[in-house]
């Protein structure tokens, strides 16, 4: 488990900075783009794919980040806060299995979209598959952390992390 738990803390800096990369990217490409459409009245028209595209990137890596922490994504914690101990690490344990399967689905149908769109983007005229990639990449993140989470819910006395 420690050398799973040091392969994620560099994982997880790698894709920090990624991240930041890729918001500085956004930010210079549509700043830019603003800049181009008031001062010289010409929008630069690849800005949008590769803006959308980032974007996803960000989200799906961000969300796997975020699953690092326990509690870091969204949940309801509703019925596991009015329940006893081990009701509540059953109910966590179904949730995190259920977000693996989704990760799984996701980094699958990423490699089935990178496989079958062999289409190019209508500007920038780049294979669809680097766009696709981006989601294969956050699934992959997404259940790297959620595995790393759970191994280390199940492993702590009484399953309660809070």
């Amino acid at each position: 488990m420690k050398a799973y738990r040091k392969f994620m803390k560099a994982v997880t800096k790698v894709e920090e900075v990624v991240l930041s990369v890729a918001m500085m990217l956004v930010l210079v490409l549509t700043f830019g783009n603003v800049i181009a459409r008031k001062i010289f009245m010409h929008s630069w028209g690849f800005t949008e794919e590769i803006t959308v595209a980032v974007f996803v990137l960000i989200s799906l890596l961000g969300a796997g980040v975020a699953a690092q922490e326990d509690g870091g994504l969204v949940n309801l914690n509703l019925i596991p806060d009015r329940v006893g101990p081990k009701t509540a690490k059953a109910l966590r344990t179904i949730s995190w299995i259920c977000c693996m399967i989704y990760a799984v689905v996701l980094t699958y149908e990423g490699v089935g979209r990178m496989i079958a769109d062999n289409t190019l983007t209508p500007i920038l005229h780049i294979h669809k598959y680097w766009f696709w990639l981006f989601i294969v990449i956050g699934g992959v993140s997404l259940l790297l952390h959620l595995t790393c989470n759970f191994i280390d819910a199940m492993t702590e006395k009484g399953g309660d992390r809070r």
